[in-house]
């Protein structure tokens, strides 16, 4: 007897119905080259146990190189129409045995048809944890097929800014209901979190999914409809369930009911069962909540304003620290630098040897103060790092030449810093992966993202403030006073009209009463709430206007706790010396804003700001 448990493909992305059904049999194309096919009768797939145990006996047979066919009459197959079949099949697996194709063909089949013929007659329930894969984790044959069947067949493709988070999650719940669940069947799947909320599942959600309308006029329709009532049984939130490390991003359990393809749906919307306490507690608690539709949210003027720092990366070419020059005079205007080591940094990278470019004497013109997520707590900027790169501290614009080292025409740097740059692009060209298309230039101003800094240096118009704030973990925001400063990617910047703007978006987004607002429109993941940077706009917060109370009340207020942390980070800084780190710094600017009055004054007024 076989274990009934199979490793097939539940999709059938391989099967069209028009070319995987013949009336008697079902057929698998081996290889397209020689047009190979394997082909079994239908009315033996459907006796399961009886065809996997043949099939197994076929495979052993041919491995062993003993006669397979013996596998029919040990099984009892003396149907005529069969036995030919088989016999036809079993010749083509011995020929690819012979040829060392793999005699694996016949395992291989198994479990390829057993979902095909399980499709032919639907079930009542299904029950499942599909794969959770991104659709851009996949390789590039099969993503394309996925996202053809979520958006051709289904409906459920909601692309644009959420393509790259689409998950496959939901075709698998879509697709297990159209094969295998009966009208009237009920399925239930445990699924990301992002199920219950996020926008790439919004389409999934509405419980009605259509090929997309072909045709004109009043003969415009879809050629498929498939329906399902998401109100059959209450989705489970799992979210909140302590440790939540049962799965590698918090869960949910979803449930419907096939309603076919021309019945009503259902939109999963309205409550879902929350459940609370420790994971696998006899005691966990179940209460109703409702579900935030995070696709449905308007986002706040800043969301054109705010934009990402620069990709200024591999960091260990560019970013230094200068160091003492042993040497007896040393040129003007010149510093001595070595590469800074970090703890982040990530392979090949961080492995490699950079003799050539440490206790480097390099012109100043060259260094750049820069902002990382590791040099801002709330409301304050730290010390920034040194970065070391193509361009001179006075230019507009990096000279650039596409024939030259890197992208930059040599002549517009300083002589040292041309075999600095000569040294590190070839670094760059030597390791970066295959699939990098870009020069190091193209790499460090990726998306033009640093040259806008330098645009908005030479121009800053009528927003000659910046505010620059973390993209992970808790929201932390603070003011760039100095304009000659370059912001890094893991910080977001929004150049503001005036500091009463800027310190209006300091107290907003430094409040703890914004992070509680935020945090139901983030997606779940293996460390909590993710991407507040994405997700923080999405909130209603109106454009400063002078003329709004409210408005210069939180900028009076944010300028009084700005004011007051950066008296408690010297006191800090006396108390603790080299020791006091960013980590440090932000927990103890936290509380002494969560224990002040200049904080209570921001959380009461940004509140009344979110509450309308």
């Amino acid at each position: 007897m076989s274990i009934p448990v199979y490793l097939g493909d539940s999709l059938q992305l391989r099967f069209r119905a028009g070319d995987l059904f013949a009336r008697q049999n079902i057929t698998i194309q081996v290889d397209q080259g020689d047009n190979t096919q394997l082909v079994f009768p239908v009315s033996l797939v459907d006796r399961a146990e009886n065809f996997d145990s043949l099939m197994g006996q076929v495979a052993e047979a041919i491995e062993r190189e003993e006669n397979p066919s013996l596998a029919l009459d040990d099984h009892g197959i003396t149907d005529a129409e069969e036995r030919k079949t088989l016999q036809e099949t079993i010749a083509t697996l011995q020929r690819l045995h012979a040829e060392e194709r793999d005699h694996i063909w016949a395992y291989y089949t198994r479990n390829l048809v057993r979902p095909v013929a399980l499709s032919r007659s639907k079930v009542d329930v299904v029950i499942g944890n599909p794969p959770w894969l991104n659709f851009n984790q996949t390789a590039d044959i099969l993503r394309t097929e996925l996202r053809n069947m979520s958006r051709d067949r289904y409906g459920i493709w909601a692309g644009g800014r959420y393509a790259t988070h689409q998950d496959v999650a939901g075709l698998f719940f879509a697709r297990s209901v159209d094969l295998y669940l009966k009208d009237g069947g009920v399925i239930g799947f445990v699924l990301p979190h992002s199920a219950l909320q996020a926008g790439q599942y919004s389409k999934w959600r509405s419980g009605k999914w259509q090929s997309p309308p072909v045709g004109r006029g009043k003969n415009r329709a879809s050629a498929f409809t498939l329906s399902v009532e998401f109100s059959h049984k209450t989705a489970w939130d799992l979210e909140q369930l302590k440790p939540n490390t049962f799965f590698p991003v918090p869960a949910c359990v979803v449930f419907a009911r096939s309603t076919g393809q021309s019945g009503i749906a259902a939109p999963l919307a309205g409550e879902v069962e929350t459940w609370q306490g420790a994971a696998g507690a006899d005691d966990v608690r179940r209460e109703s909540t409702g579900i935030t539709d995070t696709s449905i949210v308007g986002d706040s003027p800043y969301a054109k304003l705010s934009r990402n720092g620069a990709t200024i990366y591999p960091r260990r070419f560019f970013f230094v620290n200068e160091t003492e020059n042993t040497a007896i005079i040393q040129a003007g205007q010149t510093a001595t630098v070595n590469p800074r080591r970090s703890g982040q940094g990530k392979a090949p990278w961080k492995n490699l040897d950079l003799t050539a470019i440490s206790n480097q004497t390099i012109e100043k013109t060259h260094l750049f103060d820069v902002h990382l997520g590791e040099t801002i707590a709330p409301y304050i900027t730290l010390e920034p790092l040194r970065a070391l790169l193509p361009l001179k501290q006075d230019a507009a614009a990096f000279p650039t030449d596409g024939s030259g080292p890197g992208g930059i025409r040599l002549g517009g740097l300083e002589q040292r810093m041309r075999d600095r740059w000569r040294t590190v692009s070839k670094f760059w060209e030597e390791h970066k992966a295959p699939a990098t298309k870009l020069n190091l230039l193209g790499q460090i101003d990726y998306l033009h993202k640093l040259s806008s800094q330098l645009d908005w240096q030479q121009n800053s118009g009528t927003r000659p403030v910046r505010v620059a704030y973390a993209g992970p973990g808790e929201p932390t925001a603070a003011l760039v006073l100095d304009d000659n400063t370059l912001i890094d990617y893991t910080l977001f910047w929004i150049a503001c009209k005036d500091l009463q703007e800027a310190n209006y978006l300091l107290a907003i987004i430094n409040s703890d009463v914004l992070y509680e607002a935020v945090t139901p429109l983030m997606p779940k993941g293996q460390f909590g709430a993710r991407h507040v940077q994405k997700h923080l706009w999405k909130l209603p917060i109106p454009e400063y206007d002078p003329a709004q109370k409210l408005h210069v009340r939180i900028s009076q207020d944010g300028e009084r706790a700005a004011g007051g942390a950066a008296a408690r980070l010297e006191q800090l800084r006396q108390e603790r010396g080299d020791k006091l780190t960013v980590t440090i710094a932000r927990r103890e600017l936290r509380a002494w804003l969560r224990s002040s009055p200049e904080g209570a004054a921001v959380e009461a007024a940004v509140g009344q700001l979110l509450a309308g």
